[in-house]
């Protein structure tokens, strides 16, 4: 039985030879990205929250400063969206190293109700209260809810290195009178913590 001889037209080699010189136009032509960079190309620019809040804190601590309410005066359910003021002495400062929780409680001068309030000086804090208390950048500037959840911490870390750390609070601080403004949550039992955007000690 013969083989049959396999050939190419000259049709065929042409538009093979076409299609090699195209790949090796697109290979020669492509252009190598950096990471980062994308959105200079794209069009479409990745949320960097550590930037956007970096940005907004000045106004932020401003605007929660401006319109803070004393939160003696509010039920520690309605708490959310609200920024507050709180004036009174240190009682207590816990840090827990394992949990890596660091607190002070402050009692308010003549102060008998209650609620204990506490002073968040933790540097990982999952508290979204400040983010819901500003009208800087709300939930629709950005994409998705988890944009905003990181937003939200971001502001977090942000507060604890603008605003705890320089303080240098540890127990010695305990009996001397403080003002913070900040944003609070209710917590387990009668418990509001409260995320700070200034601090003032006397």
């Amino acid at each position: 039985m013969s083989k049959k001889k396999f050939r190419l037209s000259k049709k065929q080699i042409v538009l093979i030879a076409a299609c090699a010189v195209l790949l090796v136009f697109f290979i020669l032509s492509a252009k190598v990205i950096d990471k980062g960079t994308e959105g200079q190309y794209t069009g479409i620019v990745a949320f960097d929250a550590s930037e956007s809040s970096s940005g907004d804190w000045e106004k932020i601590a401003a605007e929660i400063i401006e319109k803070a309410e004393d939160i003696t005066g509010i039920d520690p359910k309605d708490l959310k969206g609200k920024a507050i003021k709180l004036t009174g002495t240190i009682t207590k400062y816990e840090f827990n190293v394992k949990a890596k929780k660091c607190t002070i409680t402050v009692t308010p001068e003549g102060y008998t109700g209650k609620v204990e309030y506490r002073v968040n000086l933790s540097e990982v804090n999952i508290a979204k209260a400040l983010a819901e208390a500003q009208t800087v950048k709300g939930f629709g500037d950005v994409t998705n809810q988890t944009e905003f959840s990181q937003y939200s911490t971001a502001l977090n870390k942000l507060a604890y290195d603008q605003v705890v750390v320089p303080l240098g609070i540890d127990e010695s601080f305990e009996g001397k009178t403080i003002t913070v403004y900040g944003a609070a949550v209710k917590e387990s039992g009668s418990r509001v913590t409260i995320t700070p955007v200034q601090i003032t000690i006397e």
